[in-house]
């Protein structure tokens, strides 16, 4: 019979989030449990990856607030227990801001290492399968510009919202799948999108050298 514990409230996104996300195989289960309820050792077989390596790092994700306990169940003896996204990693602009200005710089470059190092396996294996080159909506952009300040605020604003508006479709779509079937779920497809709007030190030339490439 199952048993459903209490619900531990979440802890606020800060610095104990971003050292748990510091970590390209805990980037892979967030958005794994993000998909629905698993126990890591389901979670482990769908990353192709050895149960005991995962306990620490489901138990990394509980502890930062970003996993919890769903749910545990009894079988053959022994006690299953599911865990579900508990918060989204996807925070506002302002929140993202305040949470990196407190963070120290090796937590920063460890978030950073993790989060690119992810979606450039990603952009590698999309290249390696084809996927750039069938009807599937695909983008990979790199540009350089010399903005001003009023207009990269602007810009930064508008690459805010893009991210708002992921937030709010993962709303609807937990509203969705209530109650809907699994062929629904299947047409979905898994894209992945990483943002860095950074400014640089300044090398030679200037606004004439501005470039992009897509």
């Amino acid at each position: 019979m199952a048993g459903r514990p209490k619900r531990a409230a979440s802890a606020a996104p800060g610095i104990e989030q971003v050292r748990a996300l510091a970590h390209p195989l805990r980037l892979q289960l967030v958005e794994l449990f993000a998909r629905g309820p698993l126990t890591a050792k389901q979670a482990a077989e769908k990353l192709g990856q050895p149960p005991t390596r995962l306990y620490h790092h489901v138990a990394t994700l509980e502890r930062a607030g970003l996993l919890r306990l769903k749910e545990t169940r009894a079988v053959r003896g022994a006690t299953e227990k599911y865990f579900e996204i508990a918060r989204s990693p996807l925070l506002s602009s302002r929140e993202s801001a305040n949470v990196l200005h407190k963070s120290t710089a090796r937590d920063r470059e460890a978030v950073g290492f993790a989060v690119f190092d992810q979606a450039r396996n990603e952009l590698l294996q999309a290249l390696a399968g084809g996927l750039a080159e069938g009807r599937q909506p695909f983008m990979a952009v790199r540009a350089v510009a010399w903005l001003s300040p009023a207009v990269a605020r602007g810009l930064q604003r508008d690459l805010a919202n893009v991210f708002e508006r992921l937030r709010r479709e993962r709303k609807r779509e937990k509203a969705r799948d209530r109650g809907s079937d699994e062929s629904r779920r299947r047409k979905l497809k898994r894209y992945s999108l990483t943002i860095a709007m950074i400014p640089t030190a300044e090398e030679a030339g200037g606004p004439g050298d501005a470039s992009g490439s897509d």
